[in-house]
């Protein structure tokens, strides 16, 4: 069994299972009801959107990963090379922004959203090491290795081309599926909280949930219809947090790996988002 004690609570946490004992998990569990309690029985119109806009965002760095580690796949199998420290680097990143996005610690803030990624390392090594230190130090090496290696090809470019170093894909994916799954747990916690704690339907601030789907500074900026359409939705048919698994829909997911798919109808031999979708989680 790798389902988790909380309750209504049907995700099959497998990598969490794998790496860490039970009862572990359940110590953890147990330590981060209280402070979404403390969120759900708080909740307002201002920490609702925050919510609701914290688990849309990881549940995106989680797709972001998926394509990234498909399109490494795919880049690895045409001798695309070059690409390689990118997308080996950041879909790690991305996971680890999932799971400081869902975590109860972690105060809301513009600072949270573009939030460094040394500082984003070391949180991610602090919570793993709840579950087990020893794995949280090793995870936070491997991520901070990841981070270098991307840097020299950044700006310095080695004249000698590609160096191979002890960042193995299988393990990477491995990585990334665990704390997608951390990630989930803890949006699953909130979504028990909320349920429990708030008999009432909260608004939604609508100018605070206009941020998500603006992007770039002055000078280049542009607002993206995709994210204002799904946050859309969830404003009107749900209005509140819900877990990774269950703010995920399929057309979401259809449409966020679609954006990735060749332009030309009959073309072979491409990169085809759609063939890996659950490379590191369950999407629907």
């Amino acid at each position: 069994m790798c389902r988790s004690n909380i309750k209504d609570d049907y995700f099959e946490y497998n990598e969490l299972f794998k790496n860490f004992e039970s009862k572990k998990i359940e110590s953890v569990i147990n330590s981060l009801r209280q402070p979404f309690a403390d969120i759900a029985k708080n909740l307002d119109i201002t920490t609702n959107t925050q919510w609701i806009v914290r688990t849309y965002l990881a549940s995106k760095m989680i797709l972001a990963s998926s394509v990234m580690l498909t399109s490494a796949e795919y880049a690895e199998f045409k001798n695309l090379r070059i690409v390689k420290p990118y997308l080996m680097y950041y879909p790690l990143l991305s996971c680890a922004r999932a799971v400081v996005f869902t975590n109860p610690y972690q105060e809301w803030s513009d600072d949270l959203i573009a939030m460094n990624h040394s500082k984003t390392i070391n949180i991610i090594g602090d919570i793993v090491s709840r579950y087990d230190k020893v794995e949280g130090e090793n995870i936070k090496s491997f991520i901070n290795k990841s981070r270098i290696y991307r840097e020299i090809y950044s700006y310095k470019f080695p004249a000698n081309g590609l160096k191979e170093i002890d960042l193995n894909f299988d393990k990477i994916v491995d990585i990334c599926a665990l704390l997608s799954e951390i990630a989930q747990l803890q949006s699953a916690i909130l979504e028990s909280a909320i349920t429990k704690h708030c008999k009432e339907k909260y608004e939604i601030d609508d100018e605070e949930l206009s941020k998500l789907y603006s992007y770039g500074e002055e000078g280049f900026r542009f607002i993206d219809s995709e994210d204002g359409y799904r946050l859309g939705y969830i404003k009107r048919k749900v209005s509140r947090p819900y877990s990774i698994i269950n703010t995920m829909t399929e057309g979401m997911v259809e449409d966020f790996f679609g954006a990735w798919c060749s332009q030309e109808e009959d073309s072979e031999d491409v990169y085809n988002p759609d063939e890996n979708w659950r490379i590191i989680f369950p999407v629907p």
